[in-house]
């Protein structure tokens, strides 16, 4: 059953110390033959959740698919005509860039997985560590405190050299949930389980990681509306994180190669390396996810 509050927000840049700024960013899009950059396209954000793993929309992925190809990502059928990007800009590294090189997709959820290969620097520095976020994979709750980090503002151009160069701008916002939605808000916009929140997000910060009060990734930002007159200016959707694990991955990494079987991000985090609380789902051979709600 629905349930739903009312609540206030604040949006904000975020601080250029904020730890999540280690593992979040921002996806950016061109053609596949393209090696210089002109055709470049900011998409939306995302941040990393095991290593050379990234989680973001899967709207931000799709939309893309259909301007090259007029289909969704996983209906395209021979070579990709683009290529994506995921730039973060490290706190002590800089800015580092990573190729998209495989990805695991479901259509019933707004989540998406992709596997990266580091393309700038050209190798990890030596003191480099893995920050990662940890997901609780439990049912948020009405009136429970968020925090929504996304780059609404990510610029690209093109340097002196002829290299392409993005600039990110990361923002965050806070505010409460106000409605979960169990299974779906409805057949066709937002047919997947979610929660209304009054984080104002903004365009570009689709993607990105939504925190609970204390710090863990509960959903991932999906779309926003104007209410206009109404006592709110707009309500984000948030997809819920905890379907994610039934994604099916068909690659591994370091370097991105196919894996021998499919096998689903549940078994990443069986393993350790995506780290989970509140633990309250489970997952049959098909994918299937059912989550269950204490009490």
């Amino acid at each position: 059953m629905d349930q739903k509050a009312t609540s206030i927000s604040t949006y904000q840049q975020t601080r250029p110390d904020d730890s999540r700024l280690h593992y979040t960013g921002v996806l950016v899009a061109g053609d596949a033959w393209d090696t210089v950059g002109h055709s470049l396209l900011p998409l939306g954000s995302g941040f990393f959740v095991a290593p050379f793993l990234v989680l973001t929309a899967r709207h931000v992925i799709d939309e893309v698919s259909e301007q090259f190809h007029g289909c969704r990502i996983h209906e395209i059928v021979g070579d990709m005509k683009f290529g994506i990007d995921f730039s973060i800009q490290h706190p002590r590294h800089g800015q580092m860039k990573w190729a998209v090189m495989g990805y695991g997709y479901t259509p019933t959820i707004d989540v998406v997985a992709l596997w990266v290969e580091l393309r700038t620097p050209a190798e990890l520095p030596a003191d480099f560590v893995w920050e990662l976020p940890t997901l609780s994979l439990a049912q948020a709750r009405v009136d429970q405190a968020v925090n929504a980090l996304g780059y609404p503002h990510s610029t690209h151009r093109l340097d002196e050299q002829g290299h392409a160069k993005v600039g990110l701008n990361p923002h965050e916002s806070s505010g409460t949930i106000a409605a979960i939605h169990e299974r779906s808000r409805d057949r066709v916009m937002l047919p997947y389980p979610c929660f209304e929140a009054s984080a104002a997000t903004k365009g570009g910060m689709s993607g990105g990681p939504v925190f609970s009060g204390d710090g863990h990734v509960i959903g991932v930002v999906g779309s926003s509306f104007e209410l206009g007159e109404s006592d709110e200016s707009e309500v984000s959707y948030v997809s819920a994180v905890w379907p994610a694990v039934g994604i099916e991955l068909r690659h591994t990494a370091a370097p991105v190669t196919p894996a021998a079987v499919p096998y689903l991000l549940q078994a990443l985090v069986d393993a350790g390396a995506v780290r989970a609380v509140d633990r309250f789902t489970s997952v049959d051979a098909a994918g299937t996810v059912t989550l269950l709600i204490p009490g």
